[in-house]
């Protein structure tokens, strides 16, 4: 997960699940930003996130053009844990099976990639707050109830700015992963975040979780059941 640093974006349409043009401008952020940030190249995210290709979707926010200024890579569970899951048990963390076990289920989906490409964007707030949602609706609107990440120092600052406070896994630590110098695997209960950010950041809380009251933005394109994956 990454956010790095110019003509701010009106008309933004958030998206999910992502296809055609619109699945290949989400990719595209994601590459841009972690390319920049980590270093990444396109064949490393390859060889990382490959295996999970028929488990991925991706979300985004995108401008008029049609290019995403925001994109998110959501896993969900399949042949085997989510990636998330998968990294913590093994180096540089080696966390216990009984520690990643309890979250290894069909209702606990793994945000793989969360970018904002503050180099196409500008400093608009905006797109980090309705690419939020975008995940949030996610998981609205397919019964989502866990989530798990792998989130560099920076990004995870950024995410409890906007009132998104996740927690460790137990016995996890920060440690370089992926380019990052500084990340850790982190989780969350859904119905207790959602619970918890409307009690503590009311003024935040509609525009994060719901994409409504965002400037600019059609709360329509984030109403409930816009965010819904096709029946297998």
């Amino acid at each position: 997960m990454a956010s790095d640093r110019s003509p701010a974006p009106s008309g933004l349409r958030p998206t999910f699940p992502c296809a055609g043009a619109d699945l290949a401008a989400a990719r595209a952020c994601e590459q841009s930003v972690f390319g920049r940030r980590f270093g990444n190249s396109p064949d490393e995210l390859s060889a990382e996130y490959g295996a999970y290709e028929r488990s991925t979707s991706f979300g985004a926010v995108l401008r008029p053009d049609g290019t995403a200024v925001g994109a998110v890579r959501l896993i969900r569970p399949g042949p085997r844990p989510v990636k998330t899951l998968s990294d913590a048990a093994g180096p540089p963390w080696s966390l216990c099976s009984d520690v990643v076990g309890p979250l290894d289920g069909a209702d606990t989906w793994d945000v793989a990639s969360f970018t904002v490409d503050s180099v196409a964007a500008g400093a608009d707030r905006r797109i980090a707050m309705l690419l939020l949602s975008v995940v949030f609706g996610a998981f609205r609107d397919n019964a989502v109830t866990g989530m798990v990440a792998i989130l560099d120092v920076v990004a995870r600052r950024a995410l409890g700015g906007l009132g998104v406070l996740m927690l460790d896994l137990p016995g996890a630590s920060p440690a370089p992963y992926l380019g990052s110098l500084s990340s850790v695997p982190v989780h969350r209960r859904l119905p207790d975040l959602h619970a918890r950010h409307a009690e503590d950041f009311p003024h935040l809380h509609r525009q994060v979780f719901h994409g409504q009251d965002i400037a600019g933005v059609d709360a329509a394109g984030s109403a409930p059941g816009s965010f819904a994956l096709a029946a297998a």
